[in-house]
């Protein structure tokens, strides 16, 4: 048909305010055009020739073949129409042909034409008698406070009624004192009110699961949702407005069963982890972005103002129509769009918020006396000398008055409060402009965020503008286009490793030393020369005191300095679309789309000296040009027909993209001073350097899709996608990725009928292929390049030479992982209640991973090859609950998911090490049998009380098993032995090495979770978001150097009490001591459980009446306010329980990353 009529679907922004401007425009022509209608109704002629068809069918052919547009307020999927053959006939005569024996009618204002029940009324009035009569006038709006035109407003027991105009008002004369209003519209749940002597009765319409039909974004086309045969679950953009999200990603975390959000840090601007079923690869897990119908590899740029829909594609059969890039599943973003009608309407909504933010936890560290006690003691154990800065009372208390005169307190600095940014605004401003005529429709906004960091000197602004604009150019051809411009612009603290990330420093700095030492008064004789060498009072980065005893940098110096460095960027996003209908039943679309990105990163590094680990004898200036142009080109053919009761959906299509991306960097050192205006390039003197690269990848793909149904009981979809990469060599480059899917909507056999109590049951089974080429460009290819000089002839002159820069695998073919699926989905009490159900198995094969080589081989890396698999398998729930009491709406909505990880095999069967920290030890391990990247160590038993126990732990020929002990060391267990042939067997064998090394913790949850509780009443709403995870470890890093007791830096302040410190002083910390023994190897001591529920959303919201809003002609204003992350119950010692990583070997591993903040907001939301 011309134009989507019918609402299906709770939160379906868009088809209410389609519905809404067509209604509007039908209302203004009944009261203009009414006299009209009879004339014109008679002009238009017709030719049908339809057998066994749907009724909706049946007007979209008349809709084709005249100028007519219908409304119904009802749901006309269920009228079946025998046969329609008609030549040449008026349109009258052919509605009432088909109408009458479906027990329909219809009235005609101008060309727009009303469906209806016979005998039910679209604006007679009629008088009843009982009790005293006067008119009632109010206004009907949707949940949001949105006007309802067409809604029906009825006098309960008689054919007395009217409906809604085009802005929700209505006018009821003559109604009984003792009446009851009975408000009902298409979609919305119908309410019941009693007159009871009022005059002006205002209602708000709640949607109604009953008989809803959401439609769903699916690859290459939409779904109804009862259709579906895939894993597909939805988030609706106007339950964002409930949570004032930073970042679309923010939007998926605890919203669907089977997709996990892990913060991978609380900087502003950065985005978490997203992983969907699991980790299928030791390589990227990312899912594929689709937005608009554009690939996108995240979505942090995406103001989430701009979202209408977003839906994520967990099985096989849901993403195999994307093929190698679907792997990891497939997260599918629709913006906003615009509504037409038969006049112009506009509809302006504006959006803000405001806020502050603070650190949810801190350290709180030794002070300087309990410092300088903590460093003796230290030393003491060993019977090593005291450092002689605190080796007398006298010195420690110059040390303590020192502090006092130049920081007004003698517990010295305080790193964490210094670096820490109180109270950190942050605001986010969006307007939208939407509406549309006949034929065209148009949507436009325009938003503003910025966010400091907690962390003083990071921060994230983003300034995004999007426009839709969709024309129907004729009855047969549409158009539309999108193009949105963001820019962004960004200052990050250090957080990359955990010995110069800034949150460490400021942890283990010494709190003795002061954070400036230009003005410093009575500096102690021993201290003069460690504060004050290279201090130079012209040069404001040398006002910054070096650290004294911890050799970390001064924190605040270097959130100072990383504050000099920032990036920037923009981004060009846009597609246009074209669909051909070549038929009612066969559509052509093409789709093309384009994005275009420019970075520049500005570093500069002043010249300055704190000590002799924080300096720069030269000031350095960088930049850094990043560019990205990717193009992709999308064709499509549908065929959609319906015969008799089957429906026959088929579509093929193809798809071409290319992403060419460069860099370029330059950097230079010699300024003549670190004024701003030297920080250009062309202002240093000496040692230039240069860099760059680009890479061109490029993708053709074919894919196709067949879906059918049977009385809408029986469903069956196939996809299937040929994917060609350039990644890969010739002979490698295509692969074939298929799927099916089968349905049965059990609830709609005869035999489930007299279960009332259920009102739908689906039975969803799946399985396919997808792939992965996530390798990047020309990992096939040896490379050669410039190498070292070498010296040859008499005399000797040294000679340019030339070597392999890398080394390429030509064989190395697509990753491949397989899934099976098996769903339910569940209705009851009227769809009130729902539940979803999916148990799945993912398997990847021929896994693309690095194989660790020989160094003698003399490759200069480690290259790629097909080498291992993986398997990922769990269940999936997903429970919702809606219920209203008159006035009183309230949801409940909750999801878990639980999964287990394993590797199946690895190439040479040799396990993947992760990176080295603890001890100098690899702390992750990937191995066959375990999950990816498990905690690798020793298991510990308590802490050595006696030397006596040291010397009872000896094997069967009495020597010790840790021979090197001392009391207040950890235990460490002898699990396990070597043969004779070096293979590990179980059981102990009296000496602790690498045999006893095990998994000692695993940072995959059990199970994570997420509910939401919303409600609301009489304009007041509220709702609570809870999100988490149960089972999960973390390991800790930061212990190995804030607990290690070796006196290196910094500790918290319950170290000197919970420390061993005699027989039966603690099981818990082992003991201080300069020498750190083998307390600091990677053991399960290091390993803490990271389980946790957080309250990640609250907000509080009242609308205003529509009566005070009257006179300002708006719609609506909600106004609200409310917090994230407000509280987190765990066990977890450290910062933040929420620890992610884009690598999957290293999850779930806490280096002092950047910690989330505690934030208060407030808002409004207005539409008029």
């Amino acid at each position: 048909m011309k134009k989507k009529r019918t609402i299906h679907g709770p939160g379906g922004l868009w088809a209410k305010l389609f519905l809404v401007m067509r209604l509007a425009i039908f209302l203004f022509f009944a009261f203009v055009f009414g006299a009209q209608a009879k004339s014109f109704s008679q002009s238009s002629k017709l030719t049908l020739d339809l057998t066994k068809t749907r009724l909706i069918d049946v007007l979209n052919e008349i809709e084709e073949q005249s100028d007519y547009y219908f409304y119904f307020n009802l749901d006309l999927n269920n009228y079946q129409v025998e046969q329609v053959n008609v030549k040449d006939k008026e349109i009258r005569d052919v509605l009432s042909t088909v109408l009458t024996d479906l027990g329909l009618d219809y009235e005609v204002v101008d060309r727009y034409i009303v469906i209806k029940k016979t005998g039910d009324l679209t604006g007679r009035n009629e008088s009843s008698k009982a009790g005293q009569q006067k008119g009632i006038t109010g206004k009907v709006s949707d949940s949001t406070g949105a006007p309802l035109p067409g809604a029906t407003v009825v006098v309960k027991g008689t054919t007395q009624g009217t409906i809604t105009d085009a802005d929700g008002n209505y006018l009821l004369p003559n109604v009984p004192s003792d009446a009851v209003l009975l408000f009902s519209f298409v979609g919305m749940k119908t309410q019941e009110v009693a007159v009871a002597g009022q005059t002006s009765i205002n209602v708000r319409l709640v949607e109604d699961a009953i008989g809803i039909e959401e439609v769903v974004a699916v690859g290459y086309g939409t779904m109804k949702k009862s259709d579906l045969t895939g894993s597909v679950s939805q988030v609706e953009g106007d339950d964002l407005k409930n949570v004032a999200v930073r970042t679309a990603a923010d939007a998926l975390q605890g919203r669907s069963a089977g997709v996990m959000v892990t913060s991978t840090s609380g900087s502003p601007g950065s985005m978490g982890a997203v992983r969907i079923r699991g980790v299928g690869t030791v390589n990227n897990n990312d899912p594929l972005f689709v937005v608009d119908g554009l690939p996108q590899s995240n979505i942090g740029w995406l103001n989430p103002n701009d979202i209408q829909s977003i839906e994520i594609l967990k099985d096989a059969s849901a993403t195999s129509i994307y093929g190698a890039r679907a792997a990891n599943g497939v997260i599918m973003v629709t913006t906003k769009k615009g509504s037409s009608g038969k006049e112009y309407k506009s509809k302006v909504e504006f959006d803000m918020y405001i806020g502050f933010q603070n650190p949810e936890k801190r350290y709180n560290m030794l002070n300087a006396e309990e410092f300088m006690e903590f460093k003796n003691r230290a030393y003491t154990a060993t019977g090593q000398a005291l450092l002689d800065d605190f080796s007398t009372p006298e010195k420690r208390e110059q040390i303590l008055q020192f502090l006092e005169k130049n920081t007004g307190s003698r517990e010295g600095t305080d790193w964490w409060k210094e670096i820490m940014h109180k109270n950190a605004p942050m605001q986010s401003y969006n307007v939208a402009l939407s509406g549309g005529l006949e034929k065209l429709s148009y949507h436009s906004s325009l938003g503003y965020m910025s966010q400091d960091g907690i962390v003083k000197a990071s921060d994230y602004e983003r300034i995004s503008w999007r426009n839709t604009l969709n024309a129907d150019l004729a009855k047969w051809f549409k158009m539309s286009a999108n193009v949105g411009i963001i820019y962004e612009d960004r200052r990050n603290v250090s957080e990359s490793n955990p010995y110069n990330g800034t949150i460490f420093s400021a942890m283990t700095a010494d709190p003795i030393t002061p954070v400036y030492r230009n003005n410093l008064v009575d500096v102690p004789a021993f201290l003069e020369s460690k504060l004050m060498t290279g201090y130079e009072p012209s040069n404001p980065f040398s006002q910054y005191a070096g650290v004294l005893y911890s050799n970390k940098p001064n924190p605040v110096a270097q959130v100072e300095l990383m504050g000099e460095n920032v990036w920037e960027g923009i981004s060009v996003k846009s597609g246009l679309t074209g669909d051909l209908n070549l038929f009612p039943w066969l559509k052509f679309r093409s789709n093309f789309g384009l994005d275009l990105h420019r970075g520049l990163s500005k570093g500069f590094t002043p010249k300055y000296y704190l000590d002799g680990d924080q300096n720069a004898t030269d000031a350095t200036v960088g930049r850094r040009y990043y560019s990205t142009n990717y193009w992709v080109w999308d064709n499509t053919l549908t065929f959609d027909k319906t015969f008799d009761l089957h429906r026959v959906l088929v579509m093929v299509g193809t798809s071409a993209e290319e992403n060419k991306y460069e860099e370029t960097g330059a950097s230079k050192q010699g300024t003549i001073n670190n004024d701003e205006d030297q920080r250009i390039i062309n202002a240093a003197s000496k040692n230039p350097g240069a860099d760059g690269y680009d890479v061109t990848s490029s993708m053709n793909s074919y894919f196709g899709r067949l879906f059918y149904t049977y009385r809408d009981r029986y469903l069956f979809t196939f996809n299937i996608r040929r994917d060609g990469s350039s990644n890969f060599a010739e002979g490698n480059r295509w692969g074939v990725f298929p799927s099916f899917s089968l349905g049965w909507v059990f609830s709609e056999e005869e035999f489930m009928k007299k279960y009332d109590f259920l009102n739908m049951g689906k039975l969803r089974f799946g399985a396919g292929e997808i792939g992965n080429h996530n390798i990047g460009s020309g990992a096939y290819l040896s490379t050669y390049g410039n190498s070292d000089y070498y010296t040859f002839g008499n005399p000797r002159m040294p000679y340019l030479s030339g070597g392999r820069n890398s080394v390429g695998n030509p064989n190395i073919q697509w990753e491949t992982t397989r899934q099976f699926d098996v769903g339910l989905d569940l209705g009851f009490l009227n769809n009130k209640l729902t539940l979803t159900a999916d148990y799945f198995v993912k398997t990847t094969d021929d896994m693309l991973v690095q194989v660790p080589l020989p160094s003698s081989y003399g490759y200069p890396n480690t290259p790629w090859t097909n080498a291992g698999s993986i398997e990922n398998k769990g269940f999936e729930f997903e429970l919702g609950f809606r219920e209203s009491i008159r006035d009183f709406n309230f949801s409940i909505d909750a999801n878990l998911f639980t999964f287990k990880n394993k590797v199946i095999s690895l190439g040479g069967g040799e396990p993947i090490n992760g990176s080295t920290h603890l001890g100098n030890m690899t702390h992750t391990r990937t191995e066959v049998g375990e999950p990816i990247g498990y905690f690798y160590g020793w298991k510990t038993d308590g802490i050595f009380q006696t030397q006596a126990e040291i010397d009872a732990y000896a094997n069967s020929e009495g020597e010790l098993i840790q021979p090197t002990a001392q009391p207040g060391d950890l235990k460490f267990q002898d699990i396990n032995g070597v043969d004779e042939d070096g293979n590990i067997v179980a059981g102990p064998d009296g000496a602790l090495n690498d045999a006893d090394r095990v998994m000692v913790g695993n940072p995959f949850p059990d199970f994570t979770y997420g509910f939401t509780l919303a409600a609301d009443y009489k304009g007041f709403d509220v709702s609570l978001f809870f999100q988490g995870s149960v089972g999960n470890d973390i390991l800790n890093i930061l212990k190995y150097d804030i607990r290690s007791g070796a006196g290196w830096y910094n500790a918290p302040n319950d170290m000197l009490d919970i420390a061993w410190n005699g027989p039966g002083t603690s099981n818990e910390q082992f003991a201080i001591s300069a020498n750190s023994r083998q307390n600091l190897q990677m053991s399960d001591w290091y390993v803490e459980d990271g389980s946790y529920i957080r309250l990640k959303n609250v907000q509080l919201g009242y609308t205003i009446p529509q009566s005070v809003l009257k006179a300002l002609n708006n719609h609506s204003i909600r106004v609200w306010v409310g917090g994230q992350n407000l509280f987190t119950v765990t066990d977890y010692s450290g910062l933040d329980p929420e620890i992610g990583s884009s690598d999957p070997k290293f999850m779930g591993i806490d280096q002092g990353f950047y910690p989330q903040a505690r934030i208060f907001m407030m808002g409004i939301n207005a539409s008029f």
